[in-house]
C-alpha cells in the first residue's frame, strides 16, 4: 500500500511539473551532482539569477529499480561562496525537494555550497551560479 501511495505521489509530482515548465518553457538548471547514489540537482526562482535575494530548489532523487524515487530523509543546507553561514533548507513534504532562499551578490563569481546529511554521513557539493544554463528543447 505504501509504495502504491508513493508511485501515485510520483506520478503526480511528475505531471506538476511537466505541467508547470510547459507554462514557462525551459527552466535553467545547473550541472546534476551525485553524493552518496542521490542525484542532487539545483533550480532557482526567478529562473535567472539575479543579484539580491534568490530561492534555491534542490532536488534529491535516487534511481531504485530502475524508477527515479525522491530521496526525503536528507538535512541540507545552504552557504553562498564558502563563508561558513550555513542556512538550513526547508523540506517541501516528502517528494525529494528543499527550498531555501539566500542573498547572491554576484551570479557570475558565487558559488552555491550545499551540505548533505543523513544519518551519520555528510558531504558537501559545490555549485557555481555561473555553469546555469537553459537546456536545449
Amino acid at each position: 500500500m505504501r509504495n502504491h501511495n508513493l508511485s501515485r505521489l510520483s506520478l503526480s509530482l511528475l505531471c506538476l511539473t511537466l505541467l508547470l515548465s510547459a507554462c514557462e518553457g525551459p527552466t535553467p538548471v545547473m550541472p546534476t551532482q551525485t553524493w552518496e547514489g542521490t542525484r542532487i540537482e539545483v533550480e532557482t526562482r526567478p529562473q535567472r539569477l539575479d543579484k539580491g535575494m534568490n530561492e534555491f530548489l534542490i532536488i534529491a532523487s535516487k534511481d531504485v529499480k530502475g524508477r527515479s524515487i525522491p530521496v526525503h530523509d536528507l538535512i541540507i543546507s545552504l552557504a553562498i561562496n564558502d563563508t561558513g553561514q550555513w542556512q538550513q533548507a526547508i523540506q517541501d513534504g516528502h517528494v525529494g525537494a528543499y527550498r531555501r532562499a539566500m542573498r547572491v551578490s554576484d551570479p557570475a563569481s558565487d558559488v552555491l555550497l550545499v551540505r548533505l546529511e543523513q544519518g551519520n554521513r555528510s558531504g558537501i557539493l559545490r555549485f557555481p551560479l555561473n555553469e546555469q544554463r537553459i537546456p536545449a528543447q
